[in-house]
């Protein structure tokens, strides 16, 4: 078969209790080489926002944040302590094209496994009370068919934000600048306040980039009575 991402043809492997029990090959949409070119978040990373600091950083100090999250500590946010697995460099980004903005809803598997155990270690972890996704507009929804972190969230997810303020331009059109200062796009759903009040919050999204989008959820989630917000995303 061939690999969705670069196109080269390469045998999937074959487990032994496939074997044994009979079982279907699980699909294996990317090759080895695809597979290990994305490059896993280890370290010394921003408790902030999760980015990988430079590798002369000592990473004794757990609470060392980077100058984008002191940014938003002086603006009067909480940090979200944010976590995330992969760095977004080329081949994530090439797989995030394919994925996100060409719609290819069979890459959605390839990152499941490890961003569901991601958010079961974040919940037990953080004694999170209510786990949900970043919202799609109803347009974009329209045009893809899907929203991109769905099939990585737990089954208990729960869909809290809506988006009511969609900016036309692609964010990933907008340069730092620009995306910094979209307004907020997000409202608690109808009736859905109740389920926000008090609670503990984990908010799943798939990029973190200059952190306004998870920023905006927060605010919302916060202004709604949620007692504390984290979050996670595939790549940082």
């Amino acid at each position: 078969m061939n690999c969705i991402l670069c196109q080269e043809d390469f045998q999937p492997a074959t487990t032994m209790g496939q074997l044994i029990f009979n079982r279907s090959q699980a699909k294996q949409l990317l090759c080895p080489a695809c597979l290990k070119s994305f490059a896993y978040l280890n370290g010394s990373l921003c408790s902030g926002c999760g980015r990988q600091l430079a590798d002369s950083i000592p990473n004794e100090n757990p609470l060392l944040i980077c100058s984008d999250c002191q940014l938003w500590q002086n603006q009067g946010y909480h940090l979200l302590g944010h976590q995330a697995l992969y760095a977004y460099d080329e081949p994530l980004k090439e797989y995030m094209s394919r994925y996100k903005f060409m719609g290819d809803y069979r890459l959605a598997t390839v990152f499941q496994k490890e961003m569901r155990q991601l958010l079961r270690r974040l919940v037990k972890k953080q004694q999170i009370d209510l786990v949900i996704p970043i919202p799609v507009s109803e347009e974009r929804f329209l045009q893809r068919g899907f929203n991109q972190v769905d099939p990585w969230l737990l089954r208990s997810a729960k869909a809290v934000l809506e988006v009511v303020n969609h900016n036309k331009v692609d964010q990933s059109s907008l340069d730092r600048a620009d995306r910094l200062n979209t307004p907020q796009p997000f409202v608690i759903a109808a009736k859905k306040t109740e389920l926000v009040a008090g609670k503990r919050v984990l908010v799943v999204d798939d990029v973190y980039t200059t952190g306004r989008t998870l920023y905006h959820a927060a605010d919302c989630l916060y202004q709604a009575g949620a007692r504390f917000v984290t979050s996670a995303s595939l790549a940082r």
